[in-house]
């Protein structure tokens, strides 16, 4: 499966559960911020630098999505299996029900 296809499937399983991605220009700001999942208003969305390459735009799709509970959502198997691959490593909490950990700040 191609990168791009993957980024794709990954945007598209976000507006499935109402997260909204925006591409940014994340090094114009004088302020070190970095891509991830956020709230605003009241609603995640996932802010992902535009200078990213693909794959680390993968990467913060993976890690912001799977803050949510996906197990309900078609999802690519190959695209599963990053899932899978990034629980297993352990670098994020186990899938939520209902939403991200309250341990993200909230803007």
């Amino acid at each position: 499966m191609k990168e791009s296809e993957i980024l794709q499937h990954l945007e598209e399983i976000a507006e499935k559960l109402a997260v909204k991605v925006q591409q940014v220009n994340l090094r114009k700001d004088y302020y070190n911020l970095k891509s991830g999942l956020c709230k605003v208003k009241g609603e995640y969305r996932i802010i992902v630098d535009k200078h990213l390459n693909l794959s680390e735009k993968i990467d913060v799709l993976i890690d912001a999505l799977g803050e949510f509970d996906i197990e309900g959502l078609y999802i690519n198997p190959y695209v599963r299996r990053l899932f899978e691959k990034r629980s297993v490593a352990g670098s994020v909490p186990l899938l939520l029900e209902s939403g991200p950990a309250d341990t993200h700040p909230s803007p």
